[in-house]
C-alpha cells in the first residue's frame, strides 16, 4: 500500500513562499488604492509578469504540472 500525502515538497513550498511574499509586498499595500479606483492594476500584473508569475510561460508551466498547484 502506497502513502498518500497531500504535503507540498520543496520546491512547491519556495514557490508557495514566493509568491506569498509578491502577494503581501506588492498586491496587498496597492489593492484597495486600485479596488476604490475601480480600475485594473495593470503595473501589478507587469511587475508579476517580470517575475514570471503571470503570462504564457507561467499557464504553460502550470497546465503540464500535473498537480493543479
Amino acid at each position: 500500500m502506497s502513502d498518500f500525502s497531500l504535503a507540498l515538497n520543496d520546491e512547491q513550498q519556495q514557490i508557495r513562499d514566493w509568491t506569498h511574499g509578491f502577494a503581501a509586498d506588492v498586491m496587498r499595500p496597492a489593492a484597495h488604492e486600485w479596488d476604490e479606483r475601480e480600475e485594473f492594476p495593470y503595473p501589478i500584473v507587469e511587475e508579476a509578469a517580470k517575475i514570471g508569475l503571470y503570462g504564457w510561460e507561467f499557464l504553460m508551466n502550470a497546465m503540464q504540472d500535473g498537480s493543479g498547484l
